[in-house]
């Protein structure tokens, strides 16, 4: 834990983006293949990967009082060590304790103590835990173990630096990390897999959202059609973009920022349930059929503004379902029974 906090401080200390992913290859290099997969998930600035469901669930005021608990604290000196630093953890190294010298634990001892925390129910639980594990840490370990806790690590390091890291690190395309982090939704796991050479075994994990390919702004449209052999030309819908995951007898729905909005359209989940084949569709969720004056137009597209009736909504009731109707509209499948189909040219997967 010392080393990945040293580490997290020289990451911090720079805002180069070469000399950030030179510190983060050169660490996993000198760590086992367990720490170094740990310490690219808490790079990151999680607790656990991507794919999972999993959250810590502890806020910053149990924090904030286990810190209290063992530097003893008044609540105005933690006050104004927070003012001047504006990081509970940053604060926590101001005031820490002389006397814990830390460097006993390691990653692998936070991500179970991490575990321990998260299954621990109610506040005092939580407390008990939170304390537990900031006691065995140096300042500069409690700094970045409560950074990880309260999700603000604040070094600079995106996933997609953390990518090129192992890429680094490992002797290993970049592409092939990207593809396999893509694919599992694990960077921790995808560092292993780059460590022992087997980056083309990634396999799909369904349920997981795949990272979205974003359009990019051109000048012109012989601009656009120059970057294509054979380019293909379609309308835009102006819905919201979402991805949807279906088979098992599961559907999950996910938005561009990889949030699960299934709850928000509870009507589109009965199209995809009746899915048997494992199946992973690219495309927009829009208004359909009535417009603001309440006029019938089946089997058109509404404005946006209709749609933003429904945008973040966690219960919806009968009544919005019906006064603002949405549709599914695909556009392009990645993922068709066991097979990851995004290498293959879009006219081809158009044909599922």
């Amino acid at each position: 834990m010392l080393r990945f906090a040293q580490l997290c401080e020289a990451v911090a200390a720079t805002t180069k983006k070469l000399e950030k992913r030179r510190l983060v290859a050169e660490y996993f290099c000198a760590q086992p293949e367990q720490t170094a997969s740990q310490a690219a998930i808490f790079i990151c600035g999680d607790v656990y990967p991507a794919f999972s469901e999993r959250t810590l669930n502890v806020g910053g005021s149990i924090v904030w009082r286990a810190v209290q608990q063992i530097t003893g604290a008044s609540e105005r000196e933690m006050s104004a060590a927070y003012r001047r630093t504006g990081d509970l953890g940053a604060a926590a190294h101001l005031i820490w304790p002389v006397e814990f010298t830390g460097s006993v634990l390691t990653l692998p001892d936070l991500a179970k103590l991490l575990d321990d925390i998260a299954v621990a129910h109610g506040p005092a639980a939580k407390l008990g835990r939170v304390t537990t594990l900031l006691r065995q840490c140096s300042a500069v370990e409690a700094k970045y173990a409560i950074k990880i806790m309260v999700g603000d690590l604040r070094v600079g390091m995106r996933e997609s630096l953390v990518e090129e890291a192992i890429a680094t690190a490992y002797a290993k395309p970049e592409a092939a990390v990207r593809r396999a982090n893509m694919l599992l939704g694990d960077i921790g796991e995808t560092l292993r897999l780059a460590a022992e050479d087997r980056l083309t075994e990634a396999q799909m994990r369904l349920f997981h959202p795949i990272g979205f390919m974003l359009a990019a702004e051109v000048k012109s449209s012989e601009e656009g059609l120059s970057y294509f052999d054979d380019a293909q030309v379609e309308d835009k819908y102006d819905g919201i973009r979402a991805q949807v995951h279906c088979g098992e007898g599961k559907v999950r729905i996910f938005s561009r920022t990889q949030d699960d909005i299934a709850e928000s359209f509870p009507e589109l989940i009965p199209v995809f349930a009746g899915v048997r084949t494992p199946l992973v569709l690219d495309g927009e969720i829009l208004a359909w059929g009535t417009d603001a004056s309440g006029a019938a137009s089946a089997g058109s597209a509404l404005p946006f503004s209709a749609l933003q009736k429904r945008l973040g909504r966690k219960r919806v009731t009968e009544k919005m379902m019906r006064e603002v109707p949405v549709v599914y509209v695909a556009f392009d499948v990645l993922y068709a029974g066991d097979e990851v189909v995004i290498d293959r040219p879009l006219r081809e997967r158009s044909r599922f």
